[in-house]
């Protein structure tokens, strides 16, 4: 889970792995409360009163910056971490139970909460307990009694305290999120634009002594992406692309195939962190992305004046790796919430009449439906924790955007992909099987 990088500096540890000798530490270092930290002696009880309060406590931390509750660290009214209180685990109020409690007391729900017990060893059989809450795109949240929808509270962190927002400050907030969305639309726009820019410059430049990369190369599949709440990463100097760039490759390869981790070295661009090769892309320090891979066009050797060939089983396993490639970066960077994708085909050969879109390269070269590249890309919305946690979830995206790729061709779905997630590995041939390194078929 990604948590304000303020916690793991302050806390010497991410907080997801948290121990009770961090806690310790955190006692003896007078660790503060925070906009995002909120240390809390007693756990809470099983009233009305005490289950709103834990839904306000989540709530505003969800809705302000995201961070931390720990439960069973005393503040001695000091708003800093004083002494430790573990304590007994309550029969019927344990993880399930604050879930639920969460799950009806917040509107919306707020999504990604982790909630973890970690046992005491200085004090056997007793725990504390760890709620945390990534910043929400889907702010505000409101908190009101289950079936009562008309009288809600929406709450904030204001320092080391919660606060109630007032009427306008809550229209204020839902003024921001439906901005915020619209914002979404053109970041992702200006991400994709200059992506394709640079990856033309680069297929179509002569400045290397020789015919443009384009001949070689003349279709593409590229992918923009977009966090709704935003990163930041130093991409200023040398020194930061060059640690971004390594950064990067080492999230790449530990997608489903290996293909979008890129060659050479990194290049400069404002704020950015760029790379070109296979794939050509650049890395922008909120967390957008852009990258291209080839795809596989060919020539109708049967049929010299007939349409090219488009194989479309190698682009379905690269949208997947580019898929999980974006939100590595993304995730990287501190950004949270959803993940805006678009991808488009791009060709290179002068050409703009139709293809013939062949399943793979051993179907009959004149099976397909025969029509132009689509005009406009594939759109679709992620949550990106799940992409980062599960390749299912990344095979699921993929599978959108290649099913509305495809479906402007003519074709009813993808070849290789399924809407549930699975990789019919049983339709690639013993190379592409090989390719999966990051798969497990029977999973």
């Amino acid at each position: 889970m990604v948590l304000p990088a303020r916690l793991t500096a302050a806390l010497g540890r991410h907080p997801d792995g948290l121990t009770e000798a961090d806690l310790q530490r955190a006692v003896e270092n007078h660790i503060p409360e925070s906009v995002d930290l909120d240390w809390k002696k007693d756990f809470y009880k099983g009233a009305d009163a005490d289950k709103k309060e834990l839904a306000k406590d989540v709530s505003a931390m969800a809705n302000t910056a995201g961070g931390m509750v720990v439960i069973g660290v005393d503040d001695g009214k000091q708003d800093h971490a004083h002494a430790l209180a573990p304590f007994d685990p309550v029969p019927g109020r344990g993880e399930e139970w604050i879930r639920s409690v969460l799950a009806n007391w917040i509107q919306p729900v707020v999504p990604n909460v982790g909630v973890r017990a970690v046992r005491s060893e200085a004090h056997g059989g007793k725990i504390y307990w760890l709620l945390t809450v990534p910043r929400s795109t889907q702010a505000p949240h409101a908190v009101a009694a289950p079936g009562n929808d008309y009288h809600f509270r929406v709450h904030v962190r204001h320092g080391t305290t919660t606060r109630t927002l007032s009427e306008s400050e809550i229209a204020q907030r839902y003024r921001d999120r439906f901005q915020a969305a619209s914002d979404d639309v053109d970041r992702l726009k200006q991400v994709a634009d200059a992506g394709f820019g640079y990856l033309s410059a680069y297929l179509t430049s002569t400045e290397h002594g020789g015919s443009p990369r384009a001949t070689f190369s003349p279709a593409w599949v590229g992918l923009a992406a977009v966090p709704a709440a935003r990163g930041t990463y130093p991409l200023s100097t040398r020194a930061d692309r060059d640690a971004a760039f390594a950064r990067f490759r080492t999230l790449a390869c530990e997608g489903v195939t290996t293909s979008a981790m890129p060659e050479g070295t990194a290049l400069v661009g404002r704020r950015q962190a760029r790379f070109e090769g296979t794939p050509t892309g650049q890395l922008h320090q909120d967390g957008s992305f852009y990258a291209a891979l080839p795809i596989n066009l060919q020539s109708d050797h049967y049929n010299d004046d007939g349409p090219k060939r488009l194989y479309h089983r190698q682009l379905e396993l690269h949208l997947v790796s580019l898929v999980q490639a974006a939100a590595a970066w993304a995730a990287e960077t501190g950004a949270v919430g959803d993940l805006v994708l678009s991808a488009a085909f791009h060709r290179f050969d002068g050409g703009d009449g139709p293809v013939r879109l062949v399943a793979s390269e051993e179907a009959y070269p004149r099976d397909g439906h025969v029509a132009p590249f689509p005009e406009s890309p594939a759109q679709t919305t992620v949550d990106l924790g799940a992409i980062v946690t599960d390749k299912r979830e990344a095979v699921v995206a993929a599978y959108a955007l290649v099913a509305d790729l495809l479906a402007d061709m003519g074709a009813h779905q993808p070849y290789v992909l399924t809407p549930d997630g699975d990789i019919q590995t049983d339709r690639l041939n013993a190379d592409y099987r090989q390719e999966l390194t990051g798969w497990d078929a029977g999973r």
